[in-house]
């Protein structure tokens, strides 16, 4: 066998490392140590885009509280990521009011319609 045979397939093998392989690795690594750094108080948001604060860790599952007095249990590997505020405040929005309505804003459009248009075919 020649060298020019065997150097194909040793590419082959060394691209499909550094392309599948290595970041594997790497994002489960990270999600390991995610999961290792965990503990309550933490802010955190889930998989599903849902910010919570972590209330309590079991083995499999965490008890996040959604809002004050709404505790939910879900598996721990929902939580994709801790969120790191310094002010410590939870999902406020870029006017720093948590509710919407509290920035003085008219939220009646977002539900597609358009402010003061009351159009939505109810006579």
């Amino acid at each position: 066998m020649s060298v020019a045979t065997v150097l194909p397939l040793v590419l082959i093998v060394l691209v499909g490392y550094l392309l599948i392989v290595r970041p594997t690795r790497k994002r489960s690594q990270a999600a390991q140590r995610l999961q290792s750094s965990l503990a309550p108080g933490d802010q955190v948001m889930l998989t599903s885009g849902i910010f919570a604060r972590l209330v309590d860790l079991e083995h499999e599952t965490a008890h996040v509280e959604l809002a004050p007095g709404v505790v939910v249990r879900v598996h721990r590997r929902a939580v994709g990521q801790i969120i790191v505020d310094p002010t410590g405040d939870l999902a406020k929005d870029a006017t720093g009011a948590e509710d919407p309505e509290d920035a003085g804003e008219d939220v009646s459009h977002r539900a597609g319609e358009t402010p003061g248009d009351d159009s939505r075919g109810v006579s």
